[in-house]
């Protein structure tokens, strides 16, 4: 059972993925924010990147964690799967010369956010899959970073915990003193 406890990380990211489809699918249409959108999972693997920024197998989980909600959210594989992984290895590096505080991992986290959002979109309109003109985009980002806010607070204190007690694929042995 104990060898279960370094992949609780990547099974928390799971069910996150399914809990951000059914809250995009009732709380959108709830607040009117159609043209936001819902970044929960990339939030939670952004805040785990900030959090435990030497663990480098981290990446590989966003990497993962790209494939998956790819096929969940797209039905293509290449956007989470390039940007995840590239977002979460700047915010290791970043991490390492920010101060271990919530306020400054959330804004890091918002910009993440935007650039996601903004790499969305450059890929939907570059691969001809959607058109949406930059006026939407940047209508969208407000509502976006209204989620993405409420969602940090609301969430951080459980990334945080995931991420420091059960680092992935790492003995929590190596993280204890």
């Amino acid at each position: 059972m104990s060898s279960l406890k370094k992949y609780t990380l990547a099974f928390a990211l799971f069910i996150t993925l399914a809990l951000n489809g059914s809250l995009s699918l009732y709380l959108h249409p709830l607040f009117g924010f159609n043209n936001g959108a819902n970044l929960l999972l990339p939030i939670g693997m952004m805040l785990v990147a900030l959090i435990d920024d030497i663990n480098q197998k981290e990446l590989w989980l966003a990497f993962g964690t790209g494939i998956v909600s790819d096929i969940f959210f797209f039905g293509i594989i290449g956007v989470y799967t390039v940007s995840l992984p590239c977002v979460c290895w700047l915010l290791q590096k970043v991490a390492r010369f920010l101060p271990e505080l919530f306020w400054a991992r959330a804004i890091f986290t918002l910009i993440g956010t935007i650039f996601l959002n903004v790499y969305n979109w450059l890929f939907f309109n570059l691969t001809g899959i959607t058109k949406v003109s930059l006026g939407k985009l940047i209508k969208g980002l407000l509502p976006t970073l209204l989620w993405s806010a409420a969602f940090i607070i609301l969430t951080y204190w459980i990334w945080n915990w995931l991420a420091i007690e059960f680092p992935f694929m790492v003995k929590q042995e190596n993280y204890r003193s």
